[in-house]
């Protein structure tokens, strides 16, 4: 059984390179006893850990590898594969997609307690599975959420470079000196092209094993997460799953989607309850990317007002689409809405488009620029379609900085 997951983990490792880091393989504590590695489907977290356990094992006698719903681990007791290896020497356990396993919460723990000096990995799609666990797995692990790629991670892939990043406030206040450290780093490459490449195809990793297999790949992603990950996550019936569709379809189908709860129970036939729950269920799986009213006073309501699908990649997948003049407003605050949750809480303004840090963000094209005048510099506009800014006007490719 030991020898069957090594053989299995040796043909994986042999295809991973250690070239292409994610942002957040420095950031890792890798010396915890208890490590979790969260994140959508198809953001790396697989190959992130096996160039871990490349750089610090390349031996799996030492480190073992598996995969939480692997039949052969199903069949033979996690807990027991665990003890198995822990007796042969064994050093770190790395459990991949450990939510699927069944009773996985319980098993880890006990791995935890009985082996003091046993390290023990384990990721998942589900930041709310990982953490919640039955059995107080949040005080035992130490765990981090892996986002799609930024832009910054798309330039340094696509050109080899090793362009830092920049937090938000750095940018507001540097944004001129930032667009042009950027512009000489990428040299005779114009940087709003490729900005408009990373908003078609740049956000999952694997657009690197192909471009022209990339949306049938994302596709797939998307039916993995609606018909695995969250019925098996929330129990949820399969007859459900067409309402959380159409819950996608009507947000990717408005620019942008107002919340009406009322309006989207009536459409679809489903009680107010059922609505907000589908509502988070897409948004902790990923999916979708929910904000509330900000304004001072405003009474705290449980519902967000105003949704997007959470990235540029996934709304042009859904709406069959390429960037064109009908959909490029909705594409650009889709962008800043997933980079800005990024760099911290981000609520929607009664006047403008987000509220960052008490900062009021408009974001358009370069036609806005007529609009933005001396008496408006309580706003921040952050514009496609510019390379570089002038006082409370930014390039918006910059937000794609911050990590």
């Amino acid at each position: 059984m030991i020898q069957k997951l090594i053989e299995t983990q040796l043909q994986l490792t042999s295809k991973i390179e250690q070239t292409n880091k994610r942002y957040i393989y420095s950031q890792i504590s890798w010396n915890e006893k208890a490590i979790a590695l969260t994140g959508a489907r198809g953001t790396g977290k697989t190959t992130l850990l096996l160039q871990h356990y490349k750089e610090k094992y390349d031996d799996p006698n030492k480190c073992i590898y598996m995969v939480g719903d692997d039949i052969d681990v199903i069949a033979n007791n996690l807990l027991n594969i665990i003890d198995i290896f822990y007796k042969l020497g064994g050093k770190c356990v790395i459990v991949d997609e450990v939510h699927k396993y069944p009773n996985w919460s319980q098993e880890i723990k006990n791995a935890y307690d009985r082996y003091p000096d046993l390290q023990i990995i384990i990721s998942g799609s589900s930041t709310l599975e990982i953490i919640k666990g039955k059995y107080d797995l949040s005080r035992r692990v130490v765990s981090y959420e892996l986002y799609g790629l930024s832009f910054r991670e798309f330039l340094n892939f696509e050109l080899k470079q090793n362009i830092k990043t920049y937090n938000l406030n750095n940018i507001i206040n540097n944004h001129f000196a930032i667009s042009e450290e950027i512009k000489t780093a990428i040299g005779n490459r114009k940087i709003l092209n490729l900005f408009q490449k990373y908003l078609t195809y740049g956000y999952f990793p694997y657009y690197m094993e192909g471009i022209e297999t990339y949306q049938s790949k994302l596709q797939n992603s998307l039916n993995k997460i609606l018909y695995e990950d969250i019925p098996s996550s929330y129990e949820l019936k399969s007859s459900s799953i067409q309402y959380l569709k159409k819950i996608i379809y009507l947000v990717s189908g408005e620019k942008p989607f107002l919340v009406d709860v009322s309006r989207i129970s009536s459409s679809l036939g489903l009680s107010r309850e059922y609505v907000y729950q589908y509502i988070d269920y897409l948004e902790k799986a990923g999916i979708l990317i929910g904000l509330k009213r900000g304004s001072s006073g405003h009474k705290a309501v449980r519902k967000p007002e105003k949704l997007f699908i959470d990235n540029t990649n996934l709304y042009l997948s859904i709406s069959k689409d390429e960037i064109n003049a009908n959909n490029i407003g909705v594409v650009r605050e889709t962008f800043s809405a997933n980079q800005l949750t990024k760099h911290g809480k981000i609520t929607i303004p009664n006047d403008g488009d987000f509220i960052w840090n008490k900062n009021i963000i408009e974001v358009g094209g370069k036609s806005k620029l007529n609009k933005v005048t001396a008496t408006e510099t309580n706003k921040l506009f952050f514009l496609d379609q510019i390379e570089t800014g002038n006082q409370n006007v930014i390039p918006l490719y910059l937000l794609g900085f911050g990590y």
